[in-house]
């Protein structure tokens, strides 16, 4: 097991481009190079799956802090409370609160949703600490692959099939 040369493996990522890695060749190299809790907080980080790993909980911590701040800035848009959707955190970040609102200035919806996945991006290599070759910068790695799978997926064709079958009225409804 070498965690140095499963991070030294890794190819670059962003969210402009399609990742050059699956998220399974991803998790069956970290099975492969980490030991066996640091897998699992890698698959629990792509899958969502439940997890009491130091990191995941860190992770998901931050991740509430960032959804609090853009339900609020979505209820404050509205003219609404917020308190319905906010889910419960470990202490605040001012710097997460106003990368959200940094995000909602932008004029659209897919701007705003990029800007706030640019600033998980932050937030995770602000988890991932200044040690190059760390366990934590796998892990961080497993949370930028996600999102960057996320975008890669995106597709303007199949959204528009998709939004015109959820629109599309039952045959015989009379309209006016």
């Amino acid at each position: 097991m070498s965690r140095y040369y499963l991070i030294a493996s890794l190819p670059m990522l962003s969210l402009e481009h399609k990742p050059n890695i699956t998220a399974e060749a991803f998790l069956a190299s970290c099975r492969a190079q980490l030991g066996e809790a640091d897998a699992d907080a890698a698959e629990a980080l792509m899958s969502g799956a439940p997890s009491g790993h130091p990191f995941v909980v860190a992770w998901r911590d931050k991740d509430t802090l960032l959804c609090n701040a853009a339900a609020r800035a979505r209820a404050r848009a509205k003219g609404t409370d917020a308190t319905r959707w906010v889910r419960p955190a470990q202490g605040c970040d001012v710097r997460l609160e106003r990368l959200v609102e940094e995000a909602f200035q932008q004029p659209d919806p897919i701007l705003r949703e990029r800007a706030l996945d640019q600033a998980r991006w932050r937030v995770v290599e602000d988890l991932q600490g200044h040690d190059p070759m760390g366990t934590p910068v796998a892990l961080a790695y497993a949370v930028k692959l996600a999102l960057a799978l996320r975008w890669a997926a995106l597709d303007a064709g199949r959204g528009r099939a998709v939004f015109d079958d959820l629109t599309r009225l039952p045959e015989g409804l009379i309209t006016l």
